[in-house]
Order: C-alpha cells, then structure tokens, then sequence
C-alpha cells in the first residue's frame, strides 16, 4: 500500500514540477551578458596606484640621480636615456615627465639606440606626447637600424604591412614571429592577417589559420573572429557553417564586434545549426552590441533594418538617419 501511494505522490507532483521548469525564463545567452569591468576597474586602480607612487627620495636614490646626472650633462647618451627614466619614475628625484621626455630626447638625437627606440613608441602611441606617426617611424626606424628590438617590433607591427616592399614584409614577419614564439598573442593574429592577404596557394592559407588558431587557443578575441571567419568563407580550412558559427558564438562571448555581427550574420541566415552556449540571441540585439563598439558591417546592417523595416522592426527613418551618421565616423581610417 505504501508503495502505491508513494507512486501516486510522484505521479501528481510531476505536472507540477513540469509546469515550476517551464515557467523558467529562458537563460540569457552569454554574448549579450554586459562585460563585467570590476576586474579591469581593479587593475586600472594598481597601476595607477604604482604611477602615483611617491617619489624615491632614499639617499641611494638621491646619490646615484646625482651621478647619472652629471655623466648626462657631459653628454653620455646611455646616462641621459637612464636619467629620463629616473624623472619619470620620480627615483632619487620628483617626478618630471616633461624634463624625462627631453632627457630621452637629447639621447635619441645623441645616437642612442634604446632612447630612439622608447621615443617612436613614445610617438607611435600617445605615451606623453601627442600621437604623431611620422616622428613614430622616424625614431623607431632609427633605432631598428641598430638593432634594438623594441624599434623593430615597433616598425614592424604599425609601419610595415602588406603594402610594404618584399624587403620590409620578410622584415617585419621576421620581427612579428620572434614575438610571437615568446608568447606575444596579438603578434600571432597579425602574422597570420599579413600571410592570409599574400597567399599564393592552399599551404600558405593554412599556414596563415594555423596562427589564427593558436590566437583563438589563447581565448584572443580577434583569434576567435579570424577562426570563424576562415570558417565561413572556406579560407584556409575546409568551409564550414557549422564550424563557423561556434567560433563567432565564442568570439561573440569574448566581446570581439566583429564576432558579434559575424554570430548575428549566420544566425539571421539559419547558417551553422544550434548554438552551443544557450539559445540563439536574437541578430538585431548582437549587431546594436557591436554597432556601438563602431563596427562597420554592424552598422551597415542597422541602417538597412531600419530603413526598410527587417529584423522584426518597424521602418523608422529617423533611426535609419541616426545610423546612417555614424557610419561617418567608422568608415574613418
């Protein structure tokens, strides 16, 4: 009899709990999860910590800004490369960008290597001084002709490029590579951009997504997005929808835009199957998440949506407009 009713109890009990399950609302597909920025918050907060540290003013400190001062001023260029540095970090003296900045100058224009080179990154990058790509080149050039490694890492990630002579392109993949084998992940997605654009046949194709893939192993975003896209297109690798959209689904998580419109591009298309994280977002929700982040396509697409009324949205010409206007800027090299 006990067992009856147990039986009785668990038949009654399973609607029940059927309709608790289904009254769930379905889990948000982690690609539209907003990026958690506590952890970056944090880090910002240590490093700036470390810039705002009080100056060095110990009397070592003080002795050996004296020592390496003096050998500045009678021209020593490694001393006033060394001198520059202590300004900056405020080591036996105050801080003093401005004077640091002068000081690694005056050693760059003195023929010293490290000086020239720490100056067209300086230049290349905005660090302390205004963006000011000529004088970037210029003095990582200068410096690369010495030898020094940041210069041509330096000239080969922003003034070397496809466009570049043989020369200069065997230059900088030369330079890309022996980043790369020290574990510098941006370098294997260019390496693997710039043999992609040159390739001449299949085996220099898959040679250029097998960087894309050790880019995409490392949970590189950029990585991610070069593995799906080669996917799609069949470039590389043999074509696969399927493929595809896991790769730009994870991309898409990674916060990459570009994942995030190629996810919204084969899920609009019925391309790839189901998805794997959770149940497919809706498109128009992933190209506004990369269309804010400036990507191009993304936004190309948000016009259309709303000029001609797709994607589940009324036609709405003053929010084709607003669109239409930032395409402006992301079309801006």
């Amino acid at each position: 009899m006990k067992t009856i009713v147990v039986l009785l109890t668990l038949a009654l009990a399973q609607p029940v709990l059927a309709q608790q399950e289904s009254s769930k609302e379905p889990r948000q597909h982690p690609a539209l999860a907003e990026f958690d920025m506590s952890g970056l918050d944090a880090m910002r907060a240590t490093v700036q910590a470390v810039i705002d540290r009080p100056a060095d003013l110990s009397p070592e400190k003080i002795a050996a800004y004296d020592k390496t001062r003096r050998a500045a001023e009678k021209g020593d260029a490694a001393a006033q490369l060394g001198l520059a540095q202590m300004l900056h970090q405020g080591e036996g003296t105050p801080r003093d960008f401005d004077a640091g900045l002068a000081w690694m100058r005056k050693s760059a224009e003195g023929g010293h290597g490290p000086a020239q080179a720490f100056l067209g990154v300086a230049y290349t990058l905005g660090q302390g001084v205004a963006v000011d790509r000529t004088l970037g080149e210029y003095w990582s050039r200068k410096g690369a002709a010495q030898g020094v490694e940041l210069a041509n890492f330096t000239v080969a990630m922003h003034f070397e490029n496809i466009h570049s002579s043989a020369e200069e392109q065997a230059h900088a993949l030369h330079w890309l590579k022996f980043y790369a084998e020290n574990g510098f992940i941006p370098a294997y997605n260019e390496i693997g951009y710039r043999l992609m654009k040159t390739a001449h046949d299949d085996a220099q194709r898959r040679e250029a997504f097998g960087w894309y893939m050790r880019a995409a192993k490392a949970l590189d975003p950029p990585g991610l997005n070069n593995v799906a896209y080669s996917y799609e297109v069949g470039q590389g690798v043999p074509q696969s929808d399927e493929a595809a959209l896991g790769w730009y689904e994870m991309a898409a998580i990674a916060k990459s835009p570009p994942g995030q419109t190629g996810f919204a591009r084969l899920l609009e298309q019925g391309r790839g199957g189901p998805t794997r994280q959770g149940a497919a977002p809706k498109p128009l929700a992933l190209y506004l998440l990369a269309a804010k982040q400036g990507d191009l396509e993304a936004i190309e697409r948000l016009v259309r949506v709303y000029d001609q009324g797709e994607l589940g949205q009324a036609a709405d010409q003053a929010k084709a407009a607003l669109w239409r206007e930032k395409l402006k800027p992301a079309r801006t090299p």
